[in-house]
């Protein structure tokens, strides 16, 4: 099947959820023996990826991006289009001119894409839902991370239930395995007995990092010499930093910013427990599929993750942790304490974890179901 995958708002050559999301999508489709030409926004450096056509959008405007993606389209006799966008109107334009069917991806709310400094249409809101809704209905599938997002996009768009489908995002589990913590935290230069907790994601309004801050006092009573390891950047930092100092834990938190994604692997087999929190006010109502969580689980790390649809259902279907309530920093202060405590059941958690993603979340699973959702499109 020849894939036209649109990305338009994704820089590959980011250490971002989207643009790892995209990059691995990408590259296991294309391992399935697919011919997928990936056209992305531009980036500062070249990122190539096996078998992966990639293209750079142009940098002007939606005119000349649509001439750009349709032009590829008829080239390249692409099947179909895939776009990673909660407005699709390059792929709807693209179907439209190419006669081929589009499929839509959302992968979070509409609130979330504005926190992440995208782009908004200035277009007024009235005119805009108009357009979308007609551009949603055209699609020939709409592919959601979780259940209740793909309910949310059915009830305000009023699509059909069978063109809806979830997807949960996944996890190289090759890349992503159990290592020898001793070793890794050897190579990292980190203390071999003090107890280490992770946490690995963009500092960012809708992670919930807070509540890990201001769990830090209770867990640090039962571990004084217990270290917190965030990996990440965002519009949150400097906030945190402030925050860290105002409970009096900045020595016990270590920020490492950005590292390549290669490198978190030996972070999370260095840590003893790994940390998903999620804020209620983002998180509650669509829920979320955090790349962390598969990552912490495929390393056979055990997870404290918050309660919000989406995780909660992994974290019960495969034991891989505790699920605490959002904004308890009691409880997830607890929890920590109760899993440093006891290293025979974290172990069993994170081989449990370790199973289920092997099983569930890899990104071989990840792109079978998206590869059966693009042929069910090209069928119709």
């Amino acid at each position: 099947m020849k894939v036209l995958f649109l990305a338009l708002d994704i820089n590959l050559d980011r250490q971002r959820g989207d643009a790892i999301h995209t990059r691995e999508l990408a590259r296991f489709l294309a391992a399935r023996g697919h011919l997928v030409d990936l056209v992305t926004a531009p980036a500062k450096a070249a990122i190539g990826l096996d078998g992966v056509c990639s293209h750079t959008r142009p940098a002007a405007s939606d005119w000349k991006q649509l001439r750009f993606c349709a032009r590829l389209a008829l080239s390249s006799g692409s099947e179909v289009v895939y776009e990673r966008r909660s407005s699709p109107k390059i792929a709807f334009a693209v179907s439209r001119l190419a006669g081929i069917p589009f499929v839509v991806e959302i992968n979070g709310s509409d609130q979330e894409v504005e926190l992440q400094g995208r782009r908004v249409s200035t277009v007024s809101r009235p005119v805009r839902r108009w357009a979308r809704t007609r551009m949603m209905r055209r699609a020939a599938r709409v592919v959601a991370v979780t259940a209740p997002l793909a309910a949310e996009v059915q009830c305000s768009y009023g699509l059909q239930s069978a063109r809806l489908k979830v997807v949960q995002n996944g996890v190289d589990t090759k890349q992503f395995a159990p290592l020898d913590k001793r070793v890794a935290r050897l190579r990292l230069n980190l203390p071999s007995e003090s107890p280490l907790i992770l946490f690995v994601g963009n500092l960012a309004p809708w992670q919930g990092i807070e509540d890990l801050f201001r769990a830090l006092p209770v867990a640090l009573t039962d571990a004084p010499t217990l270290r917190a390891i965030v990996i990440g950047d965002g519009s949150a930092r400097s906030a945190l930093n402030r925050l860290a100092t105002d409970l009096g834990v900045q020595d016990s938190v270590q920020f490492t910013g950005l590292v390549p994604h290669e490198t978190v692997p030996l972070y999370i087999g260095a840590a003893d427990v790994c940390i998903a929190t999620s804020s209620r006010e983002m998180n509650e109502r669509v829920g979320r599929s955090p790349l962390k969580l598969y990552e912490y689980m495929a390393c056979g790390r055990p997870v404290i993750a918050t309660d919000v649809p989406g995780v909660r259902q992994v974290i019960l279907d495969s034991a891989a942790g505790i699920l605490v309530s959002p904004e308890d920093p009691m409880a997830l202060g607890k929890a920590i304490s109760g899993l440093l405590a006891n290293p025979n059941r974290a172990r069993a958690m994170g081989d449990c974890g370790r199973r289920y993603a092997v099983d569930e979340c890899s990104w071989v699973r990840t792109s079978e179901r998206v590869e059966a959702v693009l042929l069910e499109a090209v069928r119709d």
